[in-house]
């Protein structure tokens, strides 16, 4: 893999500085974390002053959630055929104007439809950037850089949360959003300085990919569903259920916000070890170590054992997501790597949309099996993929 750049028209051939690079890509990491978040929040809000039902909010969710995973397989293919840094602006300029035209709307009929196309350019980001960063990133960093774009997510939980404690209760809904579009647009801007990467031109035909890679696309897909099945069947049920378990409704959010920040030295911990230890072996012990916890989880009800299980699983599940991040762009080659990648966070989508429902049906105590059991096949998976720490 090359980590040199093609300049463009009007603009110089050198590359930026890492550090820039892996902030600028970061940005929009941190949007998509942050509109996950902060979209069940403002449904709330909407609930409480527009009258909509659960039905209603349910509704959106889930063209929110189809909008993710169609994007991520529609900007992997535009960022193999027409280039990175053409899908790369492309995702955060359409997030951009569809933020700015849900302040128009309170009703959920017409949020129905600008949630899924919002959707499309959030879904589309992160394999485009992953993809981009790696690309332009040096071999001995490689790795590394990805996983640190990775950590951009953590920062968007936290401000999601910042924004709905302070924010939108000052200014209400649609100046928020109004808010939002602006820095997302500004933020597109910014990305202008960086280059598109030198790689071979001219996306492969998908069913000479789904051939040739085969063997690596489908435990990479296992891996990916594995991860975000367990993590989001787990993070989105867990305030709830530690109400059910005694907390008051105050704690349960405050110790679930303390476990949320353990999310960030996981992603550094991972940076360090992919490029010392491997991709494979952190990415398995990581995902190894996050089964257990939900399993400890599940035969603990005192509020010690409790937040110790849910601080090592948003430890160690965050920093297995910075390296399957890190690991996938370089599994598979440059003509078709960006479409591969976007079919594995697709595929992470699909796990995002399932693993919540579980708990719903059985409860989360026994989901809690089930996550544990997915987070090992996963931790498995990994087993039928190729190492890519030295490759160049």
């Amino acid at each position: 893999m090359s980590g040199t750049v093609v300049p463009l028209k009007g603009e110089s051939s050198s590359t930026p500085s890492e550090s820039r690079l892996i902030v600028l890509g970061g940005i929009g990491w941190l949007f998509d974390a942050m509109d996950v978040l902060l979209l069940s929040y403002l449904l709330a809000y909407l609930g409480v002053h527009y009258a909509w039902t659960t039905a209603d909010k349910a509704n959106v969710l889930l063209a929110n959630d189809l909008g993710l995973l169609v994007g991520a397989l529609l900007f992997g293919r535009v960022a193999d055929r027409w280039g990175r840094r053409r899908a790369f602006m492309a995702t955060l300029i359409i997030y951009s104007v569809l933020a700015a035209a849900m302040g128009f709307f309170t009703s959920p009929v017409p949020l129905l439809f600008v949630r899924f196309l919002m959707g499309l350019g959030l879904g589309g980001e992160l394999p485009v950037v992953s993809s981009l960063v790696s690309e332009l990133s040096s071999p001995g960093r490689r790795g590394r850089n990805v996983v640190l774009l990775e950590s951009f997510w953590s920062y968007g939980t936290i401000l999601a949360g910042a924004l709905a404690a302070f924010v939108l209760p000052l200014v209400g809904y649609s100046v928020l959003m109004w808010a939002l579009a602006a820095t997302a647009l500004y933020a597109a801007v910014l990305r202008r300085g960086i280059p598109e990467p030198e790689r071979a031109r001219g996306a492969l035909p998908l069913s000479s990919m789904f051939r040739g890679e085969r063997g690596r696309l489908i435990p990479a897909w296992v891996a990916w569903f594995a991860i975000a099945f367990g993590y989001y069947g787990f993070a989105l049920w867990l305030p709830s259920m530690l109400v059910r378990w005694g907390l008051s409704l105050v704690s349960s959010l405050e110790f679930s916000f303390a476990m949320t920040l353990l999310q960030v030295p996981g992603y550094f911990s991972a940076a360090y070890l992919v490029e010392r230890w491997g991709r494979r072996p952190t990415f398995a012990s990581y995902m190894a170590i996050s089964a257990a916890s939900a399993l400890a989880l599940a035969f603990s009800h005192a509020v010690i054992p409790v937040l110790a299980a849910g601080s090592l699983f948003n430890f160690f599940n965050l920093g297995a997501w910075g390296t399957i991040y890190a690991y996938s762009p370089e599994l598979f080659s440059d003509r078709d790597r960006a479409t591969a990648v976007g079919s594995c966070t697709a595929m992470a989508r699909i796990g995002m949309i399932v693993g919540p429902y579980l708990p719903a049906i059985s409860g989360f105590g026994t989901s809690l099996g089930a996550f544990f059991a997915a987070l090992l096949v996963g931790a498995s998976s990994v087993a039928f993929l190729p190492e890519t720490v030295r490759r160049m």
